[in-house]
């Protein structure tokens, strides 16, 4: 009983871990998210220069390798002003317009007499028109890679519901065991404290009873011994006697 109460908790424990193992790091990059789209609400969020965004629209639904469907979670590579040169027709880019994001492929640069490029011409896959030039000091970054239907978990992740699903109930679940755990020591520790105090009273009552026990012995001895002390010699009168009678 006690070898499978201590397998039930290993594998609780073997449980709570993987957990806090998947649901942490989701946590603290949420939390990363949220700390820096309130400090920098002109551009995306990111970890480590790479923003999460989610695709909710249906505008880059193309068959080229790198478009992507509504309900996709896209990874943007944040830029700066040099790397923003580097830029090409066909890449996939994320700008800023009208207080929100949009993610289009360059279809055309404009350059100044320099050679630098000042503005870029993008469209959707799915669309039949462009967006118009986007000024360069708009583009914030290059999208680098996608995962469909992450977008739309990623969404509900942000949620009052999700929250309490991915973040909430697995607190509470590790706050139950936690309690759960420290109870059952209790109650175990308790056990164990009785059933040791029961085998030290059945130790002292069987030393008690063997004292008992030995007292009387003693007690019997010493009233044989006094028995035998009381008891008088036999007389020889009588055979003092008969020889005088002879």
């Amino acid at each position: 009983m006690e070898e499978k109460k201590r397998k039930i908790d290993k594998i609780s424990m073997i449980i709570m871990i993987v957990l806090i193992v998947l649901l942490l790091p989701v946590l603290i990059v949420n939390l990363t998210l949220i700390v820096k789209g309130s400090i920098r609400p002109d551009t995306p969020p990111d970890v480590f220069g790479v923003a999460p965004l989610a695709v909710t629209s249906g505008s880059m639904d193309g068959n080229r390798e790198d478009s992507f469907a509504k309900g996709a979670l896209i990874f943007v590579k944040l830029l700066d002003e040099d790397e923003k040169q580097t830029l090409a027709e066909g890449d996939v880019i994320t700008f800023r317009t009208s207080g929100a994001f949009v993610t289009h492929r360059i279809v055309s640069a404009f350059r100044d007499e320099s050679g630098k490029i000042v503005s870029l011409v993008t469209q959707g896959d799915a669309n039949n028109t462009t967006d118009g030039a986007i000024v360069l000091e708009n583009v914030v970054g290059k999208c680098v890679g996608s995962v469909g239907g992450l977008g739309d978990f990623a969404m509900f992740m942000q949620t009052p519901v999700g929250i309490l699903v991915f973040v909430g109930i697995p607190v509470l679940l590790y706050i139950a065991y936690d309690v759960s755990r420290v109870m059952i020591f209790n109650k175990r520790a308790k056990s164990d404290k009785s059933a040791e105090l029961q085998e030290k009273d059945a130790e002292i009552e069987r030393l008690r009873a063997l004292v008992e026990k030995q007292g009387i012995q003693e007690d019997s001895e010493q009233k044989e011994g006094q028995q035998e002390e009381t008891q008088p010699p036999q007389s020889e009168s009588g055979t003092i006697s008969e020889k005088k009678g002879e």
